[in-house]
This record gives C-alpha cells, structure tokens and sequence, in this order.
C-alpha cells in the first residue's frame, strides 16, 4: 500500500483479518468473506476505520479475529459460514459435493462458541 501512496491507486485487502494495518496504511476497501454471516461487525469495523476511531477498531479487529477462529470449528470455512446462517436462523445451506453439512457437534460447538462471543 505504502508504495502507491502518491499515485492514483487503490488496494483493496482480500481478507478482513488485517484490515486495521491495512487502512492505517491507507486501503481503502477489503473482501470480508466472514461478511457472508455476519457482515453488521464487518460493516462497524469498516466504519470506524473511516471515521479514524482507530481504538474503537481494533477492538473489533480482536473480535472479527476471534470469529474467524470459529471458522476453523467446521471441516472448512465455507461450511462453518454455512452453519452460522443456520444457527443465526438466516437460511439453511445446502454444500456441493464433496462437501457435506457441518456434523451436529460442530453446529453445537460453533453455537457455543458464538453464544460465549455475545455474537447470538
């Protein structure tokens, strides 16, 4: 990011787990694939990067990372994402082979876990 600073050009961060150095640094956008089940956090997170509340973001930077811990509950990411529409009530997903639903004991250890986050 640094060394476009001068230029007309922006990055945009693919992942929202460094988005606080990334937008001290001058990023101006990030792809938040925890955004897919929670993107309210995402959202605050963004917006207090804009407004310069740097304290206020890395709390909830400590907190999106923490939460994308709980992605690692599932046998993949993708299927933890899909356990947490289900457990927040959103929707009921149904993965592609070779992929199948998370088991019960990882819905209930990600439920868990999001109760223990305050995040349901």
């Amino acid at each position: 990011v640094r060394a476009f600073e001068n230029e007309d050009f922006d990055i945009a961060l693919g992942t929202e787990a460094l988005w606080l150095p990334a937008a001290i640094y001058g990023s101006k956008a990030f792809i938040p694939g925890l955004a897919n089940a929670f993107p309210e956090i995402c959202v605050e997170m963004y917006e207090q990067s804009l407004r310069g509340d740097w304290e206020a973001c890395k709390a909830t930077q400590f907190k999106i990372n923490e939460l994308r811990d709980v992605m690692y509950l599932a046998k993949s990411t993708q299927l933890a994402i899909y356990a947490m529409l289900e457990i927040r009530g959103i929707t009921h997903c149904y993965p592609r082979k070779p992929f199948s639903a998370a088991s019960e004991l990882e819905l209930e250890n990600i439920r868990k876990k999001l109760i223990s986050m305050d995040m349901i």
